[in-house]
């Protein structure tokens, strides 16, 4: 049977974008694995625990200015691709709401350094972490995401990464050096999203009018529900490292951000797919459901097996391995290594049933509410597990709470009459 040439052409634009994405963001990957080893090494695990700290908490503000913009305004543009003046307001309306969000986030963490002494003595580190947050914003990964136009995403991220691993090599010698490597790692980030404003504006023409107040309200409460889902992911992934950095000191943030690095490295090889797919299944829902389903059910089936073999091969080599990476010093990392081994296949499953299905499917509200529930969850179960066994604890509340994720989100698309998981097909 002959493939319709509007389909060849967009799995070929989807085959370019995966393969773009693993080409050039594999930088993204393989940079901050060696560096990390080097990093811990010189600086010590306290330094690179504050580093560790600091860095999350920045994490918390990133999210309140992305406000689910990676995804909503991803799927409005990959749904709008034929309407540049669409795309041209919906531009206008993120950028300005993300900007003002910016700068709550930039009052909250000057209100938080003078009123509490914890934040207070380490000021610097904790201003130095927000410089990021300032890249973040200028970077329009949910419009590259929406045109499908990956490679920008992997260039303009990719090369800020490989100048700023140069500079840690050559100006990072020692514990002395804490605050110059975390403000060389921001000043990555805020160049990388200088660029992509400017390539964004220089390739793709957009148009600047300034938003109504409707559409910003529109474009705002769209937002909402995947802004609650996405902070409560960080209930039990960023929130992790901070309140072991909290209830447990640096040392032991600095055993659990080594270890979950590790992991989280390996859960980013699947990058490079569920940033390709995202908007590709949200053209194919648009066309037909029958369709966009099968296409799940076969990503399914492959992010699980690329995943659960090196799952398992960090559950089993988990000591050679982080001993390797981070010397003796970190011998304590081990444990949490084995806690978390899991979370690669895990994550690869839920965010095939989560972002890729839900919330193609919109069933937006769903996916907020276990993701705040699974948050809820972490939390409660991390305070008394860390107060107890410190950074383990924290590795064994993150894998209860992403296999309850994982479980969950089958039953609600059941109970919504979509049937992913089938023997490698879907139904509806």
């Amino acid at each position: 049977m002959q493939v319709p040439p509007d389909r060849q052409a967009s799995h070929r634009r989807l085959l370019d974008n995966i393969v773009s994405l693993y080409l050039l963001q594999g930088l993204n990957y393989v940079i901050p694995v060696a560096v990390l080893p080097y990093l811990v090494r010189v600086l010590g695990m306290e330094t690179y625990g504050l580093i560790a700290f600091a860095q999350s908490f920045a994490q918390y503000f990133n999210i309140l200015a992305d406000y689910g913009f990676n995804f909503t305004a991803t799927r409005f543009i990959a749904q709008n691709k034929d309407s540049p003046d669409a795309i041209s307001r919906v531009f206008c309306c993120v950028y300005l709401i993300k900007a003002l969000l910016m700068c709550l986030g930039m009052l909250l963490l000057f209100v938080i350094i003078v009123l509490i002494p914890r934040f207070r003595h380490d000021a610097i580190y904790f201003v130095a972490g927000f410089v990021a947050v300032f890249g973040s914003v200028l970077f329009p990964t949910w419009y590259f995401q929406g045109i499908e136009k990956m490679r920008y995403i992997s260039v303009l991220t990719g090369v800020p990464k490989v100048l700023s691993a140069v500079l840690l090599f050559v100006f990072v010698h020692g514990p002395l050096d804490g605050l110059r490597a975390i403000a060389i790692q921001s000043m990555g980030v805020l160049v990388a999203g200088i660029l992509g404003l400017w390539f964004s504006l220089r390739d793709f023409r957009i148009q600047f009018e300034w938003p109504s107040p409707l559409e910003l309200r529109t474009t705002f409460s769209e937002g909402w529900h995947l802004f609650v889902s996405t902070a409560a992911i960080t209930l039990y992934t960023n929130t992790n490292v901070f309140l072991v950095g909290m209830l447990a000191g640096n040392v032991q943030a600095g055993y659990f951000s080594a270890a979950e690095k590790i992991i989280r490295a390996m859960s980013g090889l699947i990058g490079p797919i569920t940033q390709a797919i995202f908007p590709h299944i949200n053209s194919l829902a648009s066309r037909s459901t029958e369709g966009a389903l099968a296409f799940i059910s076969k990503s399914m089936v492959w992010m699980g097996g690329i995943t659960i073999v090196p799952s398992l091969i960090m559950f089993v080599l988990a000591k050679p391995i982080t001993l390797l990476c981070f010397g003796a010093s970190a011998f304590a990392s081990v444990g949490v290594v084995r806690w978390i081994a899991f979370l690669p296949f895990l994550i690869a499953i839920s965010n095939v049933l989560g972002t890729q299905t839900m919330i193609t499917f919109g069933l937006d509200r769903q996916f907020s509410r276990i993701l705040i529930g699974a948050g809820v969850l972490n939390v409660a179960m991390a305070i008394p597990l860390i107060k107890l066994f410190a950074a383990q604890g924290a590795g064994a509340s993150v894998l209860v709470t992403e296999t309850a994720v994982t479980i969950t989100m089958v039953f609600v698309l059941r109970s919504h009459g979509i049937h992913v998981v089938r023997l490698g097909r879907a139904e509806v």
